[in-house]
């Protein structure tokens, strides 16, 4: 039997956006066509609502947009990892509890509990912890906060690493209730033009 998570949060306008960034909010209107009459609806967004895919040039100047990613490293083999830390601190290789099993990594951190409320001390991910899971042949990583670094970060050294890694990240993740372990990831972003990211809708499957 083959069992489906849906790790995304629900799109709406109560969803909690980086402080500053543009929130969700959607509005539709009714047209006539097709021999009657069709719901037209539209969207306003962050790129990096909810779960959602940082391009490069989110954080590297010149780097590729979202639309000129390599799609294949958002979908395949994937490990989630479970980890508890105190509230801010990032995660360090000495925290796994074993060994890495496949080349995306989701850290399910428990540390930013409700989507629609934004707090400031969520775990983020270590530049030691990117160079680690490197050298493991890691394509991506993912975590269920807003993002790899923490709040209040200026370098975004985090980032940075992932860089010079060329690694792919998931941010925004909602991982309540999903064990650790092996499973089949599909987040695919969308493909827009000089994107600095997309919203994904995210899933593990698990046979």
């Amino acid at each position: 039997m083959r069992n489906l998570y849906d790790i995304s949060p629900l799109l709406s306008s109560r969803l909690a956006v980086w402080p500053g960034d543009h929130g969700f909010s959607r509005d539709s209107v009714v047209m006539k066509g097709f021999g009657g009459t069709v719901e037209v609806g539209r969207i306003t967004t962050t790129l990096h609502a909810g779960a959602h895919a940082d391009a490069p040039s989110h954080y590297l100047p010149g780097g590729p947009s979202i639309a000129d990613v390599d799609p294949g490293a958002y979908i395949g083999p994937c490990q989630v990892i479970r980890v508890a830390l105190p509230p801010g601190e990032r995660v360090l290789p000495a925290h796994l509890p074993g060994p890495v099993t496949a080349p995306r990594v989701l850290f399910r951190t428990s540390s930013y509990a409700d989507s629609n409320h934004f707090t400031e001390d969520f775990n983020a991910l270590s530049v030691e912890l990117i160079r680690y899971l490197k050298a493991q042949g890691v394509l991506l990583v993912g975590i269920d906060t807003p993002s790899v670094d923490p709040f209040a970060s200026q370098g975004l050294e985090t980032h940075h690493a992932l860089a010079e890694a060329d690694m792919r990240v998931l941010e925004g993740l909602r991982l309540d209730g999903v064990e650790p372990g092996d499973y089949t990831l599909s987040a695919l972003p969308l493909r827009i033009e000089n994107g600095d990211g997309s919203p994904v809708r995210a899933v593990l499957v698990r046979d």
